[in-house]
């Protein structure tokens, strides 16, 4: 750690108002090897190429990408307002990676993510699905609004590329017209409806500090082993 590597945002996407998805390309060598689950420091520089400040995000690509892409709320902070601001074609500087909530192979994986919480979680999937192991994978996925929901085209494809991986999108502020997928907060009748029996699978959860939390509670009470689970919090 502590060396910074410089990357090019190759490109900027709004998949939903509020969040972007950057796509950074490193200036020189490849990216480096990381587990799917871990994240980086991004940097924003200086005229100079120092850095005038940086934030921890969790790498949304596969590893076997020739980029690195970041899904970033902006939450208008310090560093997401000027986050906000860059164009495309800036150099930023990328520290990293490290992180232990990775996934490792497991052939039983439940995976919980809450709104950007997602973004690690598509590295696994991504990964997942590229090699298209065998397993029970399933997602859970919680998103305020339909219209808030991210990477929801791509998921839909993964479940094609390995019909191993289900998903279980849930909506907790609206109900809408011919919405087939569950509403409410992911609870204890959730989880038992559609992973059966928990303590058989190894969970990763990924959200805001309350969720993240309540679901260790949660799963806990369900007889799942704390050694199989891993998490990152924010918030």
């Amino acid at each position: 750690m502590g060396n910074m590597a410089k990357y090019r945002i190759a490109a900027i996407d709004v998949p939903v108002p509020g969040t972007k998805i950057f796509r950074l390309e490193p200036l020189e060598g490849g990216v480096p090897r990381f587990r799917p689950g871990q994240w980086i420091f991004l940097n924003l520089l200086d005229g100079k190429g120092a850095s005038t400040g940086k934030r921890p995000y969790s790498i949304a690509s596969s590893p076997s990408a020739p980029y690195i892409e970041l899904c970033i709320e902006m939450r208008g902070g310090a560093f997401t307002s000027l986050l906000d601001r860059v164009a495309a074609g800036t150099v930023v500087g990328v520290e990293g990676p490290q992180g232990r909530m990775t996934y490792e192979g497991e052939r039983k994986a439940a995976f919980i993510a809450g709104g950007c919480g997602i973004s690690a979680v598509m590295s696994m999937l991504r990964q997942i699905a590229q090699e298209k192991l065998d397993g029970d994978f399933i997602l859970f996925h919680s998103v305020r609004t339909q219209d808030k929901m991210l990477y929801g085209d791509e998921l839909e494809r993964l479940k094609k590329e390995n019909p191993r991986i289900r998903t279980v999108i849930t909506l907790t502020r609206e109900t809408p017209a011919g919405w087939a997928g569950e509403c409410g907060r992911i609870s204890r009748e959730m989880i038992a409806k559609h992973a059966g029996k928990p303590a058989e699978f190894d969970w990763w959860i990924c959200g805001p500090v309350e969720m993240v939390r309540s679901m260790r509670e949660c799963l806990t009470g369900m007889g799942v082993d704390g050694k199989r689970m891993r998490f990152e919090a924010w918030g």
